[in-house]
């Protein structure tokens, strides 16, 4: 999908792991072959409305300024309109649009979305997003550990985070599924992660 190619080579790999996350999530909990595809399609597209955000902004090491961070905030909507314009189904849009939404629906962005709460695929994806963007270096600070990063998704299931999917990847973790080469480990290449979608750079 030659959208994709566009994004900045580090979302590019953030998307790839985000997918590969997403549907080893969603085959665990169960879902079929069609929301699968959906999950997967959804998941690896997320952060397409990047490509219209500056690499400079998107590469900052210091803070970002409340005028960056507002411009950060509209790439949900942005790649929803894009998704929209290429025919995409609803539910890889409302991935798109709400993977930075708040489970419960009373927090996160964007909020007029027109829908109480993000979906389940949405909520699956957003837990995948996290889990990588924590355990990844990122320009503004170093990778976290993964016991931080479930630290962090138990504080806040029930409310930023649906419970269940927090619970299927404790227990993934629990399984050592996940170990010292994490995140690294887990690319889209990897055959031991179901990926559904055959998606790649142009």
């Amino acid at each position: 999908m030659g959208v994709v190619a566009e994004l900045d080579e580090g979302v590019f790999a953030h998307c790839k792991r985000v997918q590969a996350l997403a549907l080893l999530l969603g085959e665990t909990i169960g879902l079929t072959s069609l929301e699968l595809n959906q999950l997967g399609l959804g998941a690896f597209l997320h952060d397409i409305g990047k490509r219209y955000i500056p690499a400079d902004v998107l590469n900052k090491e210091a803070p970002l300024t409340p005028e960056e961070w507002e411009l950060v905030q509209t790439h949900p909507k942005l790649g929803f309109e894009l998704a929209e314009t290429l025919g995409l189904g609803d539910s890889v849009k409302r991935i798109i649009l709400e993977h930075h939404l708040w489970a419960d629906g009373r927090g996160g962005y964007p909020r007029e979305t027109g829908y109480t709460t993000p979906s389940f695929l949405s909520q699956i994806t957003t837990v995948a997003d996290v889990v990588d963007a924590m355990t990844s270096h990122r320009p503004y600070r170093q990778a976290l550990d993964l016991a931080t990063c479930l630290d962090y998704l138990t504080e806040n299931a029930e409310t930023k985070f649906n419970a269940s999917v927090v619970a299927v990847f404790q227990s993934l973790v629990s399984q050592g599924l996940f170990g010292s080469e994490w995140p690294s480990s887990l690319q889209a290449d990897n055959p031991s992660i179901p990926l559904g979608l055959a998606v790649g750079r142009r």
